[in-house]
């Protein structure tokens, strides 16, 4: 506290006694002098006073209710076993009509396999290492799958998009999902059934430019 003169005395009940303004940034009060101020001040000031408030008031509600951002960036800890498993073609295994794929799992609770289908009822499937096979996430599995032919005249006429058929679980769910391979892995699917079903150059077949005689499935 900082003054200058000397201090005089006062008395709560001397009508000539000193009285304290209230403090100049108060906008509003119950009491008359504050509502005497407010009124004294020019329209366009009241109304710029106004629209601070308003703004003010408008800024806080909409601070306190909108969602947190971490919160949305925020990865679900528990995803779903297909949303977070990839399988990839690695090319052909060491044995005849055997296949390389690497499954991985991107994040989340590790994802067992518990079966793999060669995704068609003429075709069937056999992994190495056997199943059920865990997979941790950031450490990828590599299986080798033996494809076999039940029916060569019942296979479709062309061979697209294969794709495999897995049955997958994690902690949070069970689930089985498709995937499907383009490029490298039809092309030598193909090749092999081609050379198993079809021996005979003059027989008919898919359109198949990739031949490879050194192949042969498992019939059953």
């Amino acid at each position: 506290m900082t003054g200058i003169g000397p201090v005089e005395p006062f008395h709560p009940d001397d009508p000539d006694g000193p009285h304290q303004d209230p403090p100049p940034d108060l906008l509003w009060s119950n009491s008359s002098r504050a509502r005497a101020r407010w009124d004294a001040l020019p329209r366009s000031r009241q109304r710029l006073v106004q629209a601070l408030l308003v703004a003010a008031t408008v800024t806080g509600a909409f601070l306190l209710l909108r969602p947190d951002p971490a919160g949305q960036d925020t990865p679900n800890p528990y995803p779903w076993p297909a949303g977070v498993t990839n399988v990839y073609y690695k090319g052909r295994g060491p044995a005849p009509a055997t296949f390389r794929f690497e499954v991985d799992v991107s994040r989340g609770s590790p994802v067992t396999v518990h079966q793999v289908g060669a995704g068609l009822p003429e075709l069937g499937a056999t992994t190495t290492p056997g199943l059920p096979l865990t997979v941790k996430a950031g450490s990828p599995r590599l299986i080798t799958v033996r494809i076999s032919v039940y029916k060569c005249n019942a296979l479709p006429p062309a061979l697209d998009l294969p794709h495999l058929d897995l049955l997958l679980s994690n902690r949070t769910a069970r689930q089985q999902q498709s995937f499907l391979f383009g490029g490298a892995y039809p092309r030598d699917l193909w090749a092999d059934l081609h050379a198993a079903c079809f021996p005979n150059p003059s027989s008919p077949a898919p359109t198949s430019s990739h031949r490879d005689t050194r192949r042969d499935l498992t019939r059953r």
